[in-house]
């Protein structure tokens, strides 16, 4: 079962393209930075959404819902 569900998640990756793998993980990344900004603790808020920008920084995947 666990290499079936492997097969199939490469399967999927594998018909992305660059700009839809980007849109993807602009999304998730959108998901996790407003719940971190969301929370009340200031530890994640200092661990994660750093963590994001760095990701965000290496891939070249732009904040594009952040208002200029």
């Amino acid at each position: 079962m666990k290499k079936l569900i492997i097969q199939m998640i490469s399967l999927l990756l594998g018909m992305l393209t660059p700009d839809m793998l980007k849109s993807v993980v602009d999304a998730i990344l959108d998901i996790v930075e407003d719940k971190v900004a969301d929370s009340s603790n200031t530890i994640d808020d200092a661990l994660v959404l750093p963590l994001c920008g760095l990701i965000r920084e290496t891939f070249n995947i732009p904040d594009n819902d952040v208002p200029e």
